[in-house]
């Protein structure tokens, strides 16, 4: 049985500077919604601007029952 808590952690980065700096947006309890947050990030300032990724994580680093 799978034990494991996931959150998907948005960030997003900016393309058009050369600092490569990303910006935290938020954390989320489903791929869908984390999705749909980093699509709206780019859509408010355009899509040739921001690009977002989504990262999983799973919750204090334990993976079905054993810490990792």
């Amino acid at each position: 049985m799978n034990t494991t808590t996931n959150i998907y952690v948005v960030h997003t980065y900016n393309k058009t500077d050369n600092k490569h700096t990303h910006i935290y947006r938020g954390v989320y309890s489903s791929k869908e919604l984390a999705d749909a947050a980093g699509q709206d990030y780019c859509e408010t300032w355009g899509p040739e601007t921001l690009h977002y990724t989504v990262t999983i994580s799973a919750l204090d680093n334990i993976i079905n029952g054993e810490p990792r």
